[in-house]
């Protein structure tokens, strides 16, 4: 891994660090607020909200101002935001806010954190499109990918750590890696030129070639949420743990997955190096195989096997949508494409925990059943757009 991937990979491992560090102190700080643990879902989604708004603005904006000013701006936000939000909940703790003000600060540094960790995400995205081409680019994308799957289970375990010695003491450290991924940023990522001299190039949501991708990952993000979400709730209820006992299981089946997304991705980078699609039917398969090991058992060792495959599954899933997606675009919307993946991610962090613990409540298995289905139906649709393309191309072949 070069300098460029290298810094790359350091940036998008602190943003997804620097988010995942809230969610574990969320609820006990909202009861030592003195607030409701209603308070703190509304604080949360309220925050996945802005990173969907925030997401595409930033990508629009690395393509016409340049990628590293956006990513050094991404992470003096989220450093900023971050003591901001520190500031308010010591405030709160120590009795100075209260109430309504407090509840309306919260939301609004909260939201801040939110708007400026997708300016590195998307930015961070775009820059590896940037220095990848054609077969490289699933590889490189791999390497984001790795980032976020790490981030995501060091996020929750570096955060549990840190609780030992006080509550915010995970935000204290929130604030100095944001300042330390800043100043790497600064002294490692080359300098570039905007890839947008003129009028920047128009990009949506639904853009031949690109839409099946976000679709993808849509899909992929709504699983990986959902399993977060609902995992605790459905391995209590399946092997009447109790709540240290249910926090340790999941703790352990998210390292399992975070393990077989790392190995997996290593494996693309340095030896498979797979396009888009055979990884995103192949996790496919996987993803499926873990949803159906978690309904047919209510064993403790095949939950942490169906972890294992789910994560192998997502692991070749994330580095295809994104390579797919930075694929169907040109070099002049490669932010904007990124911005768009990272709104894909921020919209998945409202939906899934609304509806699957809705669900949830009907049947415990029904959001099981719904990754499954989901992800086949994405499945199946690929498999028809390759078919597409590929019989397009006999046409080209045969015009010829």
């Amino acid at each position: 891994m070069n300098r460029v991937k290298g810094s790359i990979f350091f940036s998008v491992f602190v943003a997804m660090l620097g988010l995942m560090l809230i969610a574990p102190i969320m609820p006990p700080l909202i009861r030592e607020l003195g607030l409701r643990e209603s308070h703190s879902g509304l604080i949360v989604s309220l925050g996945s909200i802005t990173m969907a708004l925030m997401a595409p603005i930033w990508g629009n904006l690395s393509d016409a101002k340049g990628r590293k000013p956006v990513i050094l701006l991404g992470f003096i936000g989220m450093c900023v935001s971050c003591l901001l939000f520190t500031l308010t909940l010591f405030a709160g703790l120590n009795g100075w806010l209260s109430g309504g003000l407090l509840l309306v600060l919260l939301i609004v540094t909260r939201g801040l954190i939110g708007g400026f960790i997708p300016a590195v995400l998307s930015s961070s995205q775009a820059y590896m499109g940037d220095v990848t081409e054609g077969e490289d680019r699933g590889s490189g994308m791999a390497i984001i990918s790795a980032a976020n799957g790490l981030g995501l289970v060091f996020g929750l375990a570096i955060a549990g750590a840190f609780t030992l010695i006080g509550l915010l003491w995970p935000l204290y450290f929130g604030i100095v890696i944001a300042a330390v991924a800043f100043v790497v940023a600064l002294l490692a990522i080359p300098s570039a030129k905007p890839v947008i001299q003129q009028k920047p190039a128009r990009i949506n949501l639904f853009q031949p070639g690109l839409r099946m991708y976000l679709f993808a990952g849509l899909v992929t993000m709504i699983s990986i949420v959902t399993i977060q979400v609902i995992g605790g709730f459905y391995f209590q209820d399946q092997l009447g743990l109790s709540s240290e006992e249910t926090a340790r299981v999941v703790s352990f089946g998210l390292m399992f997955s975070g393990a077989a997304m790392l190995i997996v991705q290593i494996v693309q980078m340095k030896w498979l190096k797979w396009q888009p699609k055979p990884m995103i039917l192949l996790g496919s398969l996987f993803l499926i195989a873990g949803m159906l090991i978690f309904l047919m058992s209510a064993s403790m060792v095949v939950y942490y096997f169906a972890f294992f495959m789910f994560g192998i599954g997502t692991g070749l899933l994330m580095p295809g949508f994104m390579a797919g997606a930075s694929l169907s675009v040109s070099k002049e919307q490669q932010g904007g494409a990124a911005g768009l993946v990272a709104t894909v991610q921020g919209i998945s962090a409202i939906i899934a925990p609304i509806l699957t613990t809705t669900l949830y409540r009907v049947d415990q298995y029904i959001p099981f059943i719904l990754i499954a289905v989901l992800v086949a139906v994405m499945a199946v649709i690929m498999l028809g757009v390759r078919k597409r393309k590929g019989n397009s191309e006999l046409v080209s072949q045969k015009a010829k």
